[in-house]
């Protein structure tokens, strides 16, 4: 039997009911739970369970505010407090071990011009112009995609007749070069103190000029405050004799020449035309990409080789009594020569250790597959989707479970959604994604801490006097563990 509402002067309907429940005090009873949550959170009011309270409501603030503005470490509040200690650079780190590979990169060969090589040319104050032009024609004969020679040719060689002689073999062949594989040369980049950046003129421009299958591109990386590259731009604003131009990185100058584009990339499309002037400071130029770095591949601890990544060196290559097969090394592949010895000066920081410059510029072109997905909205979201998602695990498990048991969830969820992430769509950005719920964690247990001293020092402000003395010696006493009688004590 139904117990039914009474009404006097009439019935009450459904409706009627919805209607009354939808009035202003329905949601008091909400207000004033979220109210006593906060209070609870900040120590102003008592609970029974205040550290449950407490550890929802700041896990829920925190991914919230995580959700509406993007990555923790955007913020310099939070930077100077997460990142110093942990600035895991998950991404590049695992690239750089080996833990990542794809089957979208694109296939390249480093040629070094390494010590051996150096010595075999009696350790020359510049690369040999007629020894680059030997290279050039072992490596250009094989069919290779592309080729890119990090070497400064704004350096002429003025020594003597056999110097001239060289470069005017190279000249001869750069002047008849014919392809199809594109050559691409970087152009030196001269700042001055105002900050403009000019190219200096080269002793091939005119040979450049006349040869569609040459072009020059920019190798610049900037670094951060410690010194370390985790960058590049795809254009760099720059002055030219012509006056303000955009010139292309060298992954963009390839992408725009190579026959055959490889899947993931598109045709690139310059910027608008520069609204900077030569005579003031330079805009910063297209977008940003990040410096993605592989298993290392020159120098003496250099990786195992890989389908898609090897290196040999440039005294071998010009060694005439050495079997090897070219087409192996060369074919198809984007080839990229460049000195790799201790005296080129051509080093950088990165957080994966120090690599030479043609070894940065080989990374930039073999990842270039996998920097589309770093851009738009979708990913923006795929990226917080994915932060929040194991921050949320991270939370529970640390709440719910004991140290090691939580410690071994987390993992394996971690290694789970980066393993997903990776299989489906090579998104490294997943690497961010997990730092990015470190990073949550660590600000929350950072407030779940502060908060609980100020409420443990609220509760045992009353055992003191009043006064700044008894606040002081509250404080005190509130930084101090209190551990309890020990088992001996505990025993007697």
């Amino acid at each position: 039997m139904h117990d039914w509402p009474i009404v006097m002067g009439g019935t009450m309907s459904g409706r009627d009911t919805d209607d009354a429940t939808r009035g202003p005090g329905a949601w008091r009873p909400v207000v004033s739970r979220l109210a006593h949550w906060g209070l609870v959170t900040l120590g102003a009011r008592r609970d029974a369970r205040e550290g449950t309270i407490r550890a929802l409501t700041l896990a829920i603030v925190v991914g919230v505010a995580f959700a509406l503005f993007g990555t923790i470490n955007q913020f310099a509040a939070a930077g100077f407090v997460t990142q110093v200690p942990i600035n895991l650079d998950l991404a590049l780190r695992a690239l750089s071990l080996g833990w990542f590979e794809s089957d979208r990169t694109l296939p390249i060969t480093i040629v070094e011009i390494d010590a051996d090589t150096m010595r075999d040319w009696n350790s020359p104050a510049i690369t040999p112009r007629g020894e680059l032009a030997r290279l050039l024609q072992v490596i250009t004969a094989a069919s290779p995609a592309a080729v890119v020679v990090d070497i400064d040719l704004s350096w002429g060689e003025r020594a003597g007749d056999e110097a001239d002689a060289g470069t005017r073999v190279l000249r001869e062949f750069l002047r008849s070069y014919a392809g199809p594989a594109p050559i691409v040369f970087p152009k030196r980049i001269e700042v001055s103190v105002d900050g403009t950046r000019r190219l200096p003129a080269s002793p091939i421009d005119d040979v450049f000029e006349r040869n569609s299958r040459l072009a020059w591109a920019h190798a610049s990386f900037e670094t951060d405050g410690g010194g370390v590259v985790r960058n590049w731009q795809d254009w760099l604003a720059v002055c030219a004799d012509s006056g303000a131009a955009w010139l292309p990185s060298v992954p963009v100058r390839l992408a725009a020449m190579v026959a055959a584009l490889p899947e993931g990339l598109a045709r690139p499309v310059p910027p608008a035309t520069p609204r900077h002037s030569c005579m003031a400071p330079m805009e910063r130029g297209g977008k940003e990409r990040r410096l993605l770095v592989g298993p290392r591949l020159t120098g003496e601890r250099r990786a195992a080789l890989r389908a898609d990544a090897q290196s040999i060196s440039a005294s071998l290559l010009l060694d005439p009594a050495l079997a090897r097969n070219d087409a192996r090394l060369f074919g198809g592949r984007y080839v990229f020569v460049g000195a790799t010895h201790a005296s080129a000066g051509d080093f950088w920081l990165t957080p994966s250790g120090v690599l030479p410059g043609v070894e940065l510029l080989a990374n930039t072109v073999r990842f270039a597959p996998l920097q589309p997905e770093t851009e738009g909205w979708a990913a923006q979201f795929t990226l917080r989707l994915e932060a929040l998602l194991l921050y949320a695990i991270f939370a529970f498990s640390q709440w719910r479970l004991r140290g090691l048991v939580a410690l071994a969830l987390s993992t394996a969820c971690a290694l789970a959604l980066v393993a997903l992430a990776i299989d489906l769509s090579d998104d490294v950005r997943v690497f961010d994604a997990v730092e990015a719920a470190i990073l949550l964690m660590v600000a929350y247990k950072a407030l779940e801490a502060l908060l609980k001293f100020i409420a443990e020092a609220r509760a045992i402000r009353g055992r003191f006097p009043g006064g700044i003395r008894g606040s002081l010696r509250a404080l005190g006493a509130a930084c101090i563990r209190d551990h309890g009688p020990s088992l001996e004590g505990d025993r007697k």
